[in-house]
Formats: structure tokens, C-alpha cells, sequence
């Protein structure tokens, strides 16, 4: 489910975020579908449960996914959370625009980067 980089900068919880978004974002998961424990994932990665812990407590904070006690934990998709998430993504992309323009970036440079994630992100509906 998870393909985690252990020599990355990006701390292991901050890609298991990352990639729950990213299989949102093609559909591999859906809005109720059971995600898998904190237990199952750290066994699978062979990573500390207090890892997974840190991940799935920003998951919740996100409003991605709900944990229910002795039942196990799903994607719920919070959409006032998800708004909130969206303010703060769109400052922070305002932000990155900022630096692209900066760094000499055109409108057609940024477009087809835009394109090329889009792809990406279709091409993993497909797997």
C-alpha cells in the first residue's frame, strides 16, 4: 500500500500522509473504505508504531480518516477539515507561485507541470 523512501528527508509519518492524499486524490481510496491499523502498517514497513501513530493522528487532523475504537479506523472524508486543509494549501501554493515567477518560471512552464502531476495522478488509477 505504502512505498516509504528510508533514506529520504521526509520523515516517514509525512510520506504515509502524503501518499493516503495521493491515493485519495486518484481514487484508490474511498470515502468509508477500512484503512489499515496502526499495528498492520508499522508491521508491513517495519516501522516504530509511534511513527504510524504521528501519521494517522495528522490524517485525523486533516479530516481524512476517523479511528472508532475496537472496530478499526476508515477514511471519512471531514469536509469542513478538508476546507480548512484547502486555505492552507492555497496560501502556501500563493507562496511557492511567488518563488516559481521568481526563479524565471512562465505560465506555460508552470501549466505543464501542473499537466504532468495530473497524469501521474490518472496513470495510478490505472495500477
Amino acid at each position: 500500500m505504502f512505498n516509504i523512501n528510508y533514506s529520504s528527508e521526509v520523515p516517514l509519518y509525512q510520506q504515509i500522509v502524503e501518499q493516503t492524499k495521493g491515493m485519495l486524490a486518484a481514487d484508490l481510496l474511498k470515502d468509508g473504505d477500512k484503512f489499515p491499523s496502526v499495528r498492520e502498517i508499522s508491521k508491513s514497513l517495519s516501522i516504530n508504531q509511534t511513527t504510524v501513530s504521528k501519521a494517522f493522528k495528522e490524517l485525523d487532523r486533516l479530516g481524512i480518516i476517523e479511528t472508532k475504537p475496537g472496530i478499526g479506523t476508515f477514511i471519512k472524508i471531514d469536509e469542513e477539515k478538508i476546507e480548512n486543509s484547502k486555505e492552507e494549501f492555497s496560501l502556501k501554493l500563493e507562496d511557492e507561485f511567488k518563488q516559481a515567477i521568481f526563479l524565471g518560471f512562465d505560465l506555460e512552464e508552470i501549466s505543464e507541470l501542473y499537466k504532468k502531476v495530473e497524469r501521474s495522478l490518472y496513470e495510478d488509477k490505472g495500477k
